[in-house]
């Protein structure tokens, strides 16, 4: 099987889309599908040898966070050029009804005759766009062979605009690579030199404003904690101005990439204050690297938590219980490690290999096949 997976967002961009799509790549590769990433161009970025780019990558600013839209002429002939080229069985488009791949790449694909598959990223609590162009995408995304969502509130956004026959496949995580032991925290570490954790891209929707305003008070129980910032995004200068405050007790580090299994195990624990959010990758790989979390109760996270024993989820703009709750955490180092031991055993379940057959039975569905047995 052939197939073509077509992203707005990917690296060198960081996040749960560039995440889900590039292992997903992976493994239906390594399996023996041959599968093409399909980006646009965003500026000099190694690639790997499956990665084809066409247009230009724009940022845009909404929502308090950056979003990305493709330019290009004949951007929509192109794709059907390449598609037909590639004699691809499937496109599969991550983030449907999306401007712009997530519209020009089915049409695209419809034109060359080949199936479009969906899958959904995104939660939002309103949308005018869907709400004033709700018939057009409706009769879009009728065409689509089949539609995906990444978790429950995906699909609650979604219905209030539209119908569709969902498939519920959630974000994966690479637990070859995200595993315990990863950082270099020794275990007898001394308890009054904690180190904390927030990474992320660094825009407001984020909520690093939430951690910087809890440090003062950490630090007056903890004052040799540190709280180390990975992750790079344009509001960067602001939160560092905020941080200047606060001396050496929070450093910024940057994008890091290979290097994060060594950030999240290096951890006492992982904070994750975002305000919005559709899933939670980061959250799967703090789990599989075994630390322990406090995370924003919005209605992603809690999709992915479900009760869980790995994370405490408390409100996400309250910087006085987010500074409580890590004091109490830092001071109970048993909790912690129960914590830890929970989320390398729940990251087991969102396994690349468990995620990506639940993919490729969709599109054995869709082509009308019987599913290979794969390893």
């Amino acid at each position: 099987m052939r197939i073509a997976l077509v992203a707005e967002d990917y690296y060198p961009q960081l996040g749960g889309v560039p995440e889900h799509v590039h292992n997903l790549a992976l493994q239906l590769n390594g399996w023996g599908h041959p599968t093409t990433v399909v980006a646009s161009y965003m500026g000099d970025h190694r690639d790997a040898e499956f990665v084809h780019r066409v247009g230009t990558s724009r940022v845009i600013y909404s929502n308090g966070g950056v979003s990305r839209v493709t330019t290009g002429w004949r951007l929509r002939r192109r794709l059907e050029e390449l598609f037909r080229a590639g004699r691809y069985d499937i496109v599969h488009v991550h983030g449907g009804l999306a401007p712009t791949l997530g519209l020009a790449a089915p049409f695209a694909a419809w034109r060359a005759g080949i199936p479009v598959v969906a899958t959904f990223h995104s939660w939002f609590r309103r949308s005018v766009g869907c709400r004033v162009f709700r018939r057009p995408l409706q009769r879009i995304l009728d065409r689509h062979a089949a539609t995906i969502a990444v978790s429950r509130p995906v699909v609650d956004a979604n219905a209030r605009y539209f119908r569709a026959d969902w498939d519920i496949i959630p974000n994966g995580v690479d637990t070859t690579f995200f595993r315990p032991n990863g950082g270099s925290r020794p275990p007898h570490a001394h308890p009054e030199h904690p180190r904390l954790l927030f990474l992320g891209r660094i825009e407001p929707r984020n909520g690093l404003g939430t951690l910087l305003d809890a440090m003062p008070r950490i630090l007056a129980r903890y004052p040799k904690a540190v709280l180390t910032v990975a992750g790079d995004g344009p509001w960067r200068r602001y939160y560092l101005r905020r941080a200047r405050e606060l001396g050496a007790s929070v450093r910024f580090v940057g994008q890091v990439f290979d290097d994060r299994p060594a950030y999240y195990g290096s951890a006492d624990l992982y904070l994750c204050p975002t305000k919005i959010a559709s899933f939670g990758v980061t959250l799967l790989e703090a789990m599989a690297c075994g630390t322990p979390m406090i995370v924003s109760d919005n209605v992603g996270f809690r999709s992915v938590i479900d009760g869980g024993e790995e994370a405490v989820l408390i409100p996400r703009d309250d910087p006085a219980t987010w500074a409580d709750t890590t004091i109490a955490l830092l001071g109970d180092p048993q909790r912690r490690a129960a914590m830890g031991r929970a989320g390398v055993e729940k990251a087991v379940r969102f396994s690349w290999p468990r995620i990506a057959r639940q993919e490729l039975a969709v599109y054995e569905r869709v082509l009308g096949r019987n599913p290979p047995a794969v390893s």
